[in-house]
């Protein structure tokens, strides 16, 4: 039985750009590594690339090949937001001021 990462993993990947759009930021590249070491909990890595900035994350094997489970789910998704939050641009924000 042959197991399909890549179908997983592009859900993801258009998930993180749906997301992205509703923050108005564009990913210009959703860049995965699908490891081989299923030992390891977090085989597989995603690179969320925008022009300034880039954000990782580590996805188990169980997220890129299972579908339909809505914990799962809504884990992955409450995943991305946070690391999309990370690409928004904020202007720095002074740590102290003068009197």
């Amino acid at each position: 039985m042959k197991i399909d990462r890549k179908t997983g993993a592009d859900a993801i990947s258009e998930s993180a750009r749906a997301i992205a759009m509703e923050h108005g930021i564009l990913l210009s590249e959703c860049v995965w590594d699908l490891g081989q070491d299923f030992r390891l909990e977090h085989a597989h890595r995603l690179d969320l690339v925008t022009a300034t900035k880039s954000v990782r994350l580590y996805f188990p094997d169980l997220e890129l090949t299972t579908s339909g489970n809505e914990h799962r789910e809504k884990r992955t998704r409450d995943r991305l937001h946070r690391a999309i939050s990370q690409l928004i641009s904020r202007p720095p924000t002074a740590t102290y001021t003068y009197r």
